[in-house]
């Protein structure tokens, strides 16, 4: 909420004029370059574009959120943090599975996830803690590129609202210039650049979000992979034939 606010914020101010005034032309003339002036101001263009470019501004602050979650995320040491994987280690080194199962418990990393369940099924055999490790890795995978797959949407709905916007805007831009006549061509001019910033808001907000979804969708496969291997290598070593029938946490007594 405070980023949003902060967004709006910041899309609220005024942009300087990005025409100067004529200090040479009378004093009539210099009012109306003024005025012509101010209209071509980001805040007012902004205030005058309709609905279509605060939506655009809502899916940049979500694109932003996305971002900013992916680089933290999607790391090989947010999914296995070397401290996390260290102690699992000595804990399995010494036999100490039921320990090992209650520290994943209290985490809540790809490691620990995916792990914990794991440890539940090294009384089954090896097949069926491989099968395990897939099966959770999968799912732990799905969640953790949910949002990477929300940058995708981003990209495609931003244009399409846009677009929408502009439509909406020519329509209204031209009623009026058929109830009135074209006696002020300037005026035209000014209301179809302003409806055309929808489209540019669109096509913003899509261009990075397209972009940093391809990144992360490479970054989480690149990310997810290393995981796995650290976590198979957990449980390469373990003496499954004397764990047979061993119960670990919530299967014990199944």
């Amino acid at each position: 909420m405070t980023r949003r606010l902060f967004f709006l914020a910041l899309l609220a101010v005024t942009a300087l004029p990005l025409l100067a005034q004529d200090t040479s032309a009378p004093a009539d003339a210099a009012a109306t370059a003024a005025a012509s002036d101010s209209a071509t101001g980001l805040g007012y263009v902004l205030s005058h574009s309709g609905l279509a470019v605060w939506v655009c501004a809502a899916l940049a602050v979500a694109v932003v959120v996305f971002v900013v979650e992916g680089f933290l995320s999607l790391r090989f040491e947010a999914l296995v943090p070397p401290a996390q994987l260290a102690r699992l280690e000595d804990l399995l080194r010494q036999g100490a599975y039921q320990e090992a199962w209650q520290y994943c418990r209290e985490h809540r990393s790809f490691l620990a996830r995916v792990t914990g369940t794991a440890l539940e099924r090294v009384g089954r055999g090896h097949e069926a803690v491989l099968y395990a490790l897939d099966e959770v890795s999968a799912q732990q995978a799905v969640l953790l590129k949910a949002n990477t797959n929300y940058l995708s949407v981003i990209g495609v709905v931003a244009p399409m609202i846009g677009l929408t916007g502009t439509v909406i805007g020519m329509i209204g831009a031209f009623n009026s210039l058929g109830a009135s006549g074209i006696g002020d061509p300037s005026g035209l001019a000014a209301s179809i650049g302003q409806v055309l910033t929808s489209t540019a808001a669109g096509l913003i907000v899509a261009i990075p979000g397209f972009l940093f979804f391809y990144v992360f969708k490479n970054r989480a496969q690149t990310a997810i992979m290393m995981a796995d291997f650290a976590v198979y290598r957990l449980f390469e070593n373990l003496p499954y034939e004397h764990l047979a029938g061993y119960a670990v946490g919530q299967v014990e007594g199944a």
